[in-house]
């Protein structure tokens, strides 16, 4: 029988991919009944767990230090945020079930109805204050409310742009080149309480809401704009994480692939 070691003078490792690892986040919902502590535990918002990160990083710019307690009891030593400023680099998203005690995870198109699938969104992106990627992981409600503001975000950025002569042909005919959705940074707030979910099993969630101007003005472009570094960043990033980005496009796969965040403080 073939020893696999001795075949490795063969192997082209260019074939093998490595999924890279960046620090994960999630959106987590707030409780009404912490009121008294204040902060992301009664609010809402996004927390980072510092065991996924070095033990240098300080918390940026509105974002505090915490002990996140979770409804499995567990907890853990984090970064939080009420009020984040997101550049949305790639997404991606999975059903997820538990049957048997098992979780099992299914691909966007492999909905099926009846089956107690919750929405899973991780998405990868730059955040205001910190020079590495993170990838925020929004779960069941919270992960449709960001698809839908992360759109309507994206149309009224365009929207402004248009309005202002950006991307619009020069005298030459020439189209300026379009700015990518990452070029600005995308603001998030946590919403009031409010229940979700079926009839018997309603829990209490605060889903994400966008921080956005009636009117996007030039100056609020200039602001919200990621800069010239950063956009350099952003863009190789971009490319280097097209196989995450599509790893969950496949068939069902395990709860080890492509692991989230402890997301016991999520609810439907």
């Amino acid at each position: 029988m073939s020893n696999f070691v001795d075949d490795l003078d063969v192997v082209d490792e260019t074939v093998v991919v490595d999924e890279p690892s960046y620090p994960l986040a999630q959106w987590l919902n707030g409780d009404p009944k912490l009121a008294a502590a204040g902060g992301v535990a009664h609010t809402g918002g996004v927390i980072l767990p510092v065991k996924h990160l070095d033990e240098d990083v300080k918390p940026a710019p509105s974002w505090t230090t915490t002990t996140v307690t979770f409804a499995n009891g567990k907890s853990e030593a984090a970064l939080a945020s009420q009020k984040v400023a997101l550049a949305v680099v790639r997404t991606r998203f999975r059903w997820r079930a538990q049957q048997n005690g098992a979780t099992t995870y299914l691909p966007r198109t492999g909905y099926v109805g009846g089956a107690g699938l919750r929405g899973n969104l991780q998405v990868l992106c730059g955040i205001y204050g910190y020079a590495f990627p993170v990838v925020v992981t929004f779960t069941g409600r919270a992960s449709q409310e960001f698809e839908r503001l992360s759109q309507e975000f994206n149309n009224k950025l365009v929207e402004a742009a248009r309005r202002l002569g950006i991307g619009k042909a020069g005298s030459n005919g020439h189209r300026p080149p379009r700015l990518p959705r990452f070029a600005f940074y995308m603001k998030l707030v946590p919403g009031p309480h409010q229940k979700a979910g079926q009839k018997g099993t309603e829990a209490i969630i605060t889903p994400p809401m966008l921080h956005l101007p009636q009117e996007v003005t030039p100056d609020y472009l200039s602001a919200a704009y990621v800069g010239r570094e950063r956009l350099l960043e952003l863009q190789q990033l971009y490319h280097d994480a097209a196989d995450w980005a599509g790893a969950w496009d496949h068939l069902p796969h395990s709860a080890h692939n492509g692991s989230s965040p402890d997301d016991a403080g999520e609810a439907e």
